[in-house]
């Protein structure tokens, strides 16, 4: 895979995951991506695209705009026992299903066993739904800041590795994830054998806050996030970005997609170069997760893949893990243990200096 390709697809993720700063409106350095009305991308055949009009417009300078009045909803119907929704890849047989099982008083809020099943594993989260709300709608917001105009936010957030690191590492971005980490309140899986593990989370996300606030710590992350994108080759991988910005173009357009042999609505967010083409489509006709097609095309492997939802429906899930676990460990015990080894080696290291 060139690190052409595998900067374009962490962009996709980092539209979603990272918190970047906000381009200032109205900047423009001559060098924005092209952003056109056309909704011809080409997708493989399986997706069973059917493409609508873009909505590009431009803004009181005459800017491209890629939203216009279509934008990525992450809002689906309310959790509901019943709920399913299947994933496959390419043409492979095996599939992935998200669905929700029972219902559960944790703390006094009524939460959620969401189930994540394939062949040969079954896990659960209890969630809370109104804290998955809560990360939903701050998700969204950043969304929204991306997708208005992605090659600026670009230039601003992924200009080198430190750029990088600080998107990730921001205050808004950990407070993202915390609020993702408050909200699953209990994992359950299955251990082989009908024996079921559970880990309670509570108190997990108060760890992390504390941790988090200590300074050395957000020093020790942008110091291994750095280390670590620059051995995947990602610094190179993100200069060869920046200077291809001017042959990209960022589509955000109205379509409609077949889903499990059903057509849904939504809106497909892509990238096209010469090099590579990604796009996604996001509906909120889909219950659980708003996904419905991700595709992906490299030029130097002359292939494409793609993941589709295979099928989906409002009741009939299946519960794979019923009954009570076996066992129920606190996450803080872990946590607590690996703290203390961390420290433990950090104070060995000190005293043979």
């Amino acid at each position: 895979m060139t690190k052409l390709l595998w900067v374009f697809m962490m962009v996709v993720g980092l539209s979603v995951l990272g918190c970047g700063e906000q381009p200032e409106a109205g900047t423009d350095d001559g060098g924005s991506a092209d952003v056109t009305d056309d909704g011809g991308h080409a997708v493989p055949d399986d997706g069973g695209r059917d493409d609508g009009g873009s909505d590009a417009v431009a803004d009181d300078e005459g800017h491209g705009s890629v939203m216009g009045d279509a934008r990525f909803d992450l809002e689906t119907a309310d959790l509901a026992v019943g709920q399913w929704i299947e994933y496959g890849a390419d043409e492979m047989t095996e599939t992935i299903t998200i669905s929700v099982v029972d219902t559960e008083m944790n703390q006094g809020t009524e939460c959620y066993w969401v189930q994540f099943s394939g062949p040969g594993f079954a896990a659960q989260l209890l969630v809370d739904p109104a804290g998955i709300k809560l990360a939903s709608n701050d998700y969204q917001q950043q969304m929204d800041v991306f997708f208005a105009d992605p090659a600026e936010y670009i230039r601003t957030n992924m200009g080198d590795a430190g750029q990088m690191a600080d998107m990730f590492g921001n205050e808004q971005n950990m407070e993202m994830m915390l609020e993702l980490i408050r909200a699953i309140r209990i994992v359950k899986f299955d251990q082989g054998g009908g024996s079921i593990m559970a880990i309670d989370m509570a108190g997990v996300a108060e760890f992390l806050e504390e941790q988090m606030a200590d300074p050395s710590f957000q020093e020790s992350f942008q110091q291994g996030f750095m280390q670590g994108f620059d051995a995947e080759q990602g610094e190179e991988g993100l200069e060869q970005m920046m200077t291809e910005l001017d042959n990209m173009e960022f589509k955000f357009t109205e379509t409609a997609v077949e889903a499990g042999g059903r057509q849904v609505e939504g809106v497909e967010f892509s990238i096209d170069h010469p090099e590579v083409s990604i796009s996604a489509v996001i509906s909120n006709q889909l219950p659980i997760l708003p996904l419905a097609y991700a595709s992906v095309w490299s030029a130097e492997e002359n292939e494409s893949h793609s993941i589709q939802v295979r099928g989906f429906g409002m009741t009939g899930a299946e519960n794979l893990l019923p009954g009570e676990p076996m066992q129920t460990i606190p996450a803080m015990m872990f946590l607590q243990g690996m703290t203390q080894q961390m420290g433990a080696m950090q104070s060995d290291g000190q005293g043979r200096r």
